[in-house]
């Protein structure tokens, strides 16, 4: 979402932008080179989480090398809440944009002198910080995210849903989470008309499936109907998903939602240890997750309840308690590991909750592997836990709700989704060449692909056929050989 807007805004403002997506393809320093030589950019951007910071990091560095005049930027949570270490620690990289970036980037690129320019970092006789950048007011005035510059065929293969948001900021302070020092504690939302367009213009890149990201959908219950009211007015059916809080929502909303077309609520309830829930400042109950968990259900609503190992307190009690209590809500569940990101409350008083932080290898900050440890409990405490969740994962969960046809189809998509995404990351389409039309396009692209990747012929055939004929892939004639392309 945040390139998305990026560049929206820029194009607003008549700059010229592209955006090359290596989230879904290869990312290789050929790649990079090439884009640089056809496209000749002033400027590069990247943003990127704690997680990828590395890698981010690593473009610009390989940028810099091709072309030492391009401006360098890099944006994102990670690098908001370390820009001067950020700086000191990456020579190749120019500035440092803190907090939302779409103004902050129109700045930039207009030449503005960088001493005037809120809300970055940059190098100036040592580095220079300038003053915070005041929140978007009016997040109507953002032009709809550039979604016409992403390779949409892609994400269709891997049937991803559609992101979109409805609002920016959260007022809780959960210690584990940036959410409301990226957003502000205020939170500010958008036109529902102007939302509901935009999942329209979704829809219409064929999309059948959106996922609102707000930090917290069902905070604002008037914002929430409206938005509802307008997705049913307009008679649009699709499948959507939200975040939303324990204690955020009740019968009616849950029953608005449903009605609407949501089909799945994430619940972020962290522990199944009171003590726990209390320490993170999560301020929720045992008692009330059970209850909305329950709400959720009867309305129809699918729930996930997310919880995260090693948080202030764990023991191997706890871990025990956690894994009992995600059990008996009897619900869709899963586990991360608390990664204590820069700028959470739990890395900058680590000390003051226990907590010792081993590693600062960014790389390892996925979240699911320790990365920290408690006074009760260890890596290895933590590492076991997860291991007992996996090894009790079933593909499809039994249950009466379950038809024969819905097991059959969750099995396909479970199936579709490696294929694709060994096809996407690994650039394969692409990487084929001209093909001698022999049996049929499809048939003759199936099997050169058969021969590249370890997955059954009939599958590959099968996805080929589908992808083809929903206009994901395409080919050109060239030199009488058949060149393949996603869309």
């Amino acid at each position: 979402m945040g390139l998305l807007y990026l560049a929206a805004v820029l194009e607003q403002n008549e700059y010229e932008v592209d955006v090359l997506d290596l989230l879904v393809s290869r990312y290789t320093k050929d790649k990079i080179r090439s884009k640089l030589e056809q496209y000749e950019p002033d400027i590069v951007g990247v943003t990127c989480v704690t997680m990828n910071y590395p890698t981010a990091s690593d473009i610009l560095k390989y940028c810099k090398s091709v072309n030492p005049d391009i401006i360098t930027v890099i944006g994102g949570p990670h690098v908001t809440f370390a820009p001067v270490e950020t700086l000191n620690e990456a020579p190749w990289i120019d500035i440092v944009v803190m907090g939302e970036g779409e103004y902050t980037l129109v700045d930039i690129v207009s030449g503005k002198n960088l001493n005037y320019v809120d809300g970055i970092a940059f190098r100036s006789d040592g580095v220079k910080v300038t003053a915070q950048r005041s929140l978007i007011e009016n997040l109507d005035a953002l032009p709809l995210p550039a979604r016409h510059l992403f390779p949409t065929s892609r994400y269709h293969a891997l049937a991803s849903h559609c992101s979109l948001i409805t609002g920016r900021g959260c007022p809780f302070n959960c210690i584990f989470c940036v959410g409301s020092k990226m957003g502000g504690r205020r939170a500010r939302f958008r036109d529902p008309k102007l939302v509901v367009d935009e999942i329209e213009h979704g829809l219409s890149l064929g999309f059948d499936q959106v996922n609102l990201e707000d930090d917290l959908f069902t905070l604002n219950h008037k914002h929430l109907h409206a938005i509802c009211d307008e997705i049913i007015a307009r008679e649009l059916k699709f499948k959507w998903s939200v975040f939303a809080r324990v204690d955020t929502v009740n019968p009616v909303v849950l029953e608005k939602l449903k009605q609407a077309g949501c089909d799945w609520l994430c619940y972020g309830i962290e522990s199944g240890n009171q003590q726990i829930l209390d320490i993170v400042k999560k301020k929720i109950t045992l008692d009330k997750i059970r209850e909305s968990v329950k709400m959720a259900k009867d309305a129809g609503v699918n729930v996930l309840a997310s919880f995260i190992l090693g948080l202030p307190g764990e023991t191997k009690e706890t871990l025990l308690q956690t894994m009992e209590f995600a059990r008996e809500l009897d619900t869709y569940y899963g586990f991360h590991v608390l990664a204590p990101f820069p700028g959470t409350e739990v890395r900058e008083k680590a000390d003051e909750y226990g907590l010792e932080i081993l590693t600062n290898d960014w790389a390892k900050y996925d979240a699911n592997r320790p990365v920290s440890r408690t006074e009760g409990a260890s890596p290895e405490d933590i590492t076991a836990a997860l291991h007992k969740y996996y090894k009790g994962l079933r593909i499809v969960p039994d249950g009466p709700e379950k038809s024969e046809v819905d097991r059959v189809e969750l099995a396909k998509s479970q199936r579709r989704s490696p294929l694709a995404w060994s096809l996407v990351s690994g650039d394969v389409i692409e990487s084929l060449g001209g093909i001698i039309q022999t049996d049929g396009p499809v048939e003759d692209l199936a099997d050169r692909i058969t021969k590249l990747i370890p997955y059954p012929p009939q599958q590959i055939h099968e996805n080929i056929t589908s992808w083809v004929d929903k206009g994901l892939l395409k080919y050109d004639m060239k030199d009488g050989q058949l060149v393949w392309r996603w869309a």
